[in-house]
């Protein structure tokens, strides 16, 4: 996204899930790209997603007394965000326009947050099921938004503004799955996953197609990242870079 925005891509509006949503909302924000940049590199900014978390006693609490229960409290997260964003709502974000994809497990819908604290909804959207604890905003729990919307545009399809959508997708490199358990079952239960998301990815371009818009798809492939990849990180985001760079001379100048 900050390689597109230095090419002079301007989006009139942003959105996405989990990690997703954490880097549209900080460019919807206005942060430069290297400010962007410095954010999603802090040791500080990873390690808030657990610091918050009062271990014994959480467990304690999410067995018997808490009705949603999640490994990590990743209110630490919010809290950090806070003190980049401060109190931004979403709805003050006009240029471009933001929303972010989260999931309501008690009713079973997906939810497009257009207003709200941007901070809090950010994090919600990254909250995986069972390994965070979910984000409670205005009195609902919400989780990570990819469960069913990897790339969430449904909205965007019946918005007469917008007539081109990009996709980013990152994906990773195949590797021989585990041979031990819990690791394998892990492995196969995010196998599962991934397939439900091809095929709802499938559906959502057929539909987009529907109502007359154009659909780009960008994809960064690089190693799994592991809770102490933080060294790679430089790695990711250059091979992100270098996708769109390549994603820009091949799908969007012939269309200048």
């Amino acid at each position: 996204m900050n390689r597109l925005h230095e090419l002079g891509i301007r989006p009139v509006a942003v959105g996405g899930s989990s990690a997703g949503a954490v880097a549209s909302g900080l460019y919807a924000a206005g942060l430069t790209p290297e400010e962007i940049k410095k954010v999603v590199f802090a040791h500080r900014f990873r390690r808030s997603f657990v610091r918050r978390t009062p271990w014994f006693t959480h467990y304690i609490k999410s067995t018997f007394n808490e009705r949603y229960y999640g490994t990590f409290k990743p209110e630490g997260a919010v809290q950090y965000l806070e003190s980049v964003l401060k109190d931004r709502q979403i709805e003050s974000l006009n240029t471009p326009r933001y929303m972010a994809a989260v999931s309501d497990l008690e009713t079973c819908r997906t939810l497009f947050l257009k207003s709200g604290p941007l901070a809090r909804t950010m994090i919600a959207s990254c909250c995986i099921p069972t390994v965070f604890a979910p984000i409670q905003i205005n009195g609902k729990y919400y989780h990570d938004g990819g469960v069913a919307h990897e790339v969430p545009i449904d909205p965007w399809l019946e918005e007469d503004d917008i007539d081109l959508i990009v996709m980013h997708r990152v994906t990773h490199h195949e590797t021989p799955p585990p041979r031990f358990f819990p690791a394998n079952l892990l492995h196969y239960a995010s196998k599962s996953h991934e397939c439900a998301g091809e095929q709802l990815q499938e559906y959502r371009l057929r539909l987009a197609a529907m109502h007359g818009k154009k659909v780009l798809v960008a994809t960064t492939t690089h190693e799994r990242p592991v809770v102490f990849s933080g060294r790679r990180m430089p790695h990711f985001y250059a091979a992100g870079e270098a996708e769109a760079q390549r994603f820009f001379d091949a799908e969007i100048s012939p269309l200048l």
